[in-house]
Protein backbone atom coordinates (compact mmCIF):
# COMPACT_ATOMS: atom_id res chain seq x y z
CA UNK A 1 0.00 0.00 0.00
CA UNK A 2 2.80 2.65 0.83
CA UNK A 3 4.73 1.56 -2.32
CA UNK A 4 1.51 2.36 -4.11
CA UNK A 5 1.09 5.48 -2.28
CA UNK A 6 4.55 6.83 -3.43
CA UNK A 7 4.01 5.65 -6.93
CA UNK A 8 1.11 8.23 -7.06
CA UNK A 9 2.77 11.02 -5.33
CA UNK A 10 5.56 10.89 -8.02
CA UNK A 11 3.46 10.93 -10.67
CA UNK A 12 1.67 13.75 -9.58
CA UNK A 13 4.80 15.37 -8.92
CA UNK A 14 5.54 15.00 -12.63
CA UNK A 15 2.67 16.54 -13.68
CA UNK A 16 2.86 19.26 -11.89
CA UNK A 17 6.81 19.78 -13.63
CA UNK A 18 5.38 19.13 -16.98
CA UNK A 19 2.19 21.85 -16.66
CA UNK A 20 4.64 24.63 -15.52
CA UNK A 21 6.73 23.92 -18.43
CA UNK A 22 4.36 24.25 -21.33
CA UNK A 23 3.97 28.09 -21.86
CA UNK A 24 0.48 29.25 -22.17
CA UNK A 25 1.14 31.10 -25.05
CA UNK A 26 1.31 27.76 -26.92
CA UNK A 27 -1.67 26.73 -25.97
CA UNK A 28 -3.74 30.30 -27.46
CA UNK A 29 -1.93 29.97 -30.39
CA UNK A 30 -3.36 25.95 -30.97
CA UNK A 31 -6.60 27.29 -29.71
CA UNK A 32 -7.38 30.67 -30.80
CA UNK A 33 -11.15 30.05 -30.81
CA UNK A 34 -11.45 29.59 -27.49
CA UNK A 35 -10.66 31.79 -24.37
CA UNK A 36 -8.20 30.84 -21.99
CA UNK A 37 -8.25 31.35 -18.77
CA UNK A 38 -5.50 32.25 -16.36
CA UNK A 39 -4.47 29.32 -14.30
CA UNK A 40 -2.63 29.67 -11.38
CA UNK A 41 -0.08 26.76 -10.62
CA UNK A 42 1.62 26.28 -7.20
CA UNK A 43 3.93 23.61 -5.46
CA UNK A 44 2.23 21.40 -3.48
CA UNK A 45 3.77 21.12 0.16
CA UNK A 46 6.19 17.91 0.71
CA UNK A 47 4.09 15.14 2.27
CA UNK A 48 5.47 13.49 5.52
CA UNK A 49 5.20 10.05 5.19
CA UNK A 50 5.54 8.21 9.03
CA UNK A 51 5.92 4.49 9.17
CA UNK A 52 4.53 4.20 12.84
CA UNK A 53 1.74 1.67 13.32
CA UNK A 54 -1.81 3.37 12.81
CA UNK A 55 -3.95 3.16 15.63
CA UNK A 56 -7.17 2.59 14.57
CA UNK A 57 -10.38 2.85 17.30
CA UNK A 58 -12.70 0.24 18.26
CA UNK A 59 -15.24 -0.05 20.20
CA UNK A 60 -14.91 -1.29 23.59
CA UNK A 61 -14.95 -5.19 24.29
CA UNK A 62 -17.40 -6.08 26.83
CA UNK A 63 -16.49 -9.57 27.52
CA UNK A 64 -19.83 -10.88 29.09
CA UNK A 65 -19.50 -13.71 31.42
CA UNK A 66 -21.45 -17.38 30.72
CA UNK A 67 -23.48 -17.80 33.63
CA UNK A 68 -23.88 -21.50 34.67
CA UNK A 69 -26.61 -22.63 36.74
CA UNK A 70 -24.97 -25.69 38.72
CA UNK A 71 -26.03 -29.04 37.76
CA UNK A 72 -29.12 -30.44 38.71
CA UNK A 73 -31.10 -33.53 38.20
CA UNK A 74 -33.52 -35.96 39.56
CA UNK A 75 -34.31 -39.36 38.27
CA UNK A 76 -36.24 -42.66 39.93
CA UNK A 77 -37.13 -46.07 38.49
CA UNK A 78 -37.95 -49.61 39.33
CA UNK A 79 -38.41 -53.02 38.48
CA UNK A 80 -40.74 -55.66 39.92
CA UNK A 81 -40.69 -58.99 37.46
CA UNK A 82 -42.39 -61.62 39.34
CA UNK A 83 -41.38 -64.05 36.43
CA UNK A 84 -38.16 -64.08 36.50
CA UNK A 85 -37.87 -62.70 40.18
CA UNK A 86 -35.80 -59.80 38.92
CA UNK A 87 -36.70 -57.01 41.41
CA UNK A 88 -34.97 -53.78 41.89
CA UNK A 89 -35.13 -49.77 42.06
CA UNK A 90 -33.18 -46.84 42.35
CA UNK A 91 -33.09 -43.03 42.69
CA UNK A 92 -30.49 -40.17 42.46
CA UNK A 93 -30.51 -36.48 43.02
CA UNK A 94 -27.65 -33.99 42.04
CA UNK A 95 -27.43 -30.17 43.07
CA UNK A 96 -24.58 -28.58 42.24
CA UNK A 97 -21.30 -30.99 42.87
CA UNK A 98 -23.28 -33.30 45.50
CA UNK A 99 -24.63 -36.26 44.27
CA UNK A 100 -26.86 -38.54 46.55
CA UNK A 101 -28.50 -41.54 45.54
CA UNK A 102 -29.39 -45.02 46.63
CA UNK A 103 -30.72 -48.62 44.41
CA UNK A 104 -31.48 -52.21 45.75
CA UNK A 105 -32.15 -55.43 44.26
CA UNK A 106 -33.40 -58.81 45.18
CA UNK A 107 -30.39 -61.31 45.16
CA UNK A 108 -30.63 -64.79 44.03
CA UNK A 109 -31.14 -66.06 47.68
CA UNK A 110 -33.80 -64.21 48.51
CA UNK A 111 -31.91 -61.10 50.65
CA UNK A 112 -32.32 -57.41 49.48
CA UNK A 113 -28.94 -55.34 49.40
CA UNK A 114 -29.31 -51.69 49.88
CA UNK A 115 -26.61 -49.26 48.55
CA UNK A 116 -27.20 -45.53 49.94
CA UNK A 117 -23.81 -43.55 48.58
CA UNK A 118 -23.05 -39.88 48.37
CA UNK A 119 -20.83 -38.27 46.41
CA UNK A 120 -19.21 -34.94 46.27
CA UNK A 121 -15.41 -33.02 45.44
CA UNK A 122 -14.76 -33.04 48.78
CA UNK A 123 -15.22 -36.74 50.55
CA UNK A 124 -15.59 -38.74 47.37
CA UNK A 125 -17.52 -41.09 46.88
CA UNK A 126 -18.87 -42.98 49.76
CA UNK A 127 -21.58 -46.25 49.73
CA UNK A 128 -23.09 -48.15 52.86
CA UNK A 129 -24.41 -51.23 51.56
CA UNK A 130 -26.89 -53.15 53.72
CA UNK A 131 -28.38 -56.80 53.55
CA UNK A 132 -32.14 -57.40 54.95
CA UNK A 133 -34.10 -60.67 54.39
CA UNK A 134 -33.02 -64.39 55.44
CA UNK A 135 -31.07 -66.22 52.55
CA UNK A 136 -33.19 -69.17 51.51
CA UNK A 137 -31.51 -72.31 49.59
CA UNK A 138 -34.44 -74.10 48.51
CA UNK A 139 -33.34 -77.90 48.84
CA UNK A 140 -32.62 -79.32 45.69
CA UNK A 141 -35.48 -81.62 44.65
CA UNK A 142 -33.92 -85.46 44.92
CA UNK A 143 -32.91 -86.51 41.65
CA UNK A 144 -33.68 -90.17 40.35
CA UNK A 145 -30.17 -91.98 38.95
CA UNK A 146 -30.65 -94.18 36.09
CA UNK A 147 -27.39 -96.45 34.86
CA UNK A 148 -27.23 -96.30 31.37
CA UNK A 149 -26.58 -99.53 29.96
CA UNK A 150 -22.99 -100.61 29.39
CA UNK A 151 -22.64 -101.73 26.00
CA UNK A 152 -19.71 -103.62 25.01
CA UNK A 153 -17.98 -104.75 21.88
CA UNK A 154 -15.66 -107.76 21.45
CA UNK A 155 -12.25 -107.01 20.56
CA UNK A 156 -11.17 -108.00 17.19
CA UNK A 157 -7.73 -108.19 16.13
CA UNK A 158 -7.44 -106.17 12.85
CA UNK A 159 -5.21 -107.72 10.22
CA UNK A 160 -3.51 -106.48 7.06
CA UNK A 161 -3.73 -107.30 3.46
CA UNK A 162 -0.01 -108.50 3.61
CA UNK A 163 -1.40 -111.35 5.78
CA UNK A 164 -1.63 -114.29 4.38
CA UNK A 165 -5.10 -116.20 3.18
CA UNK A 166 -5.66 -119.67 4.25
CA UNK A 167 -8.37 -121.55 2.59
CA UNK A 168 -8.05 -124.35 4.47
CA UNK A 169 -11.86 -126.18 5.93
CA UNK A 170 -10.37 -125.59 9.38
CA UNK A 171 -9.08 -121.70 9.05
CA UNK A 172 -11.20 -119.38 10.47
CA UNK A 173 -12.28 -116.26 7.62
CA UNK A 174 -12.26 -112.41 8.71
CA UNK A 175 -13.80 -110.45 7.10
CA UNK A 176 -13.03 -106.62 6.79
Amino acid sequence: MMMFLLQVITLLGALAVTLQAVPVSGIEEGYSHIAVAPIALSQAPALEISHAPVAIPQAPVIKELEHHAPPQYEFRYGVKDTHTHDIKEQAEKRIGDKVEGHYSLVEPDGTTRTVKYTADHHSGFNAVVTKSGHAIHPAAPPQKVVAAPVISYPHVPLTTHDAAISYDNDAELIYH
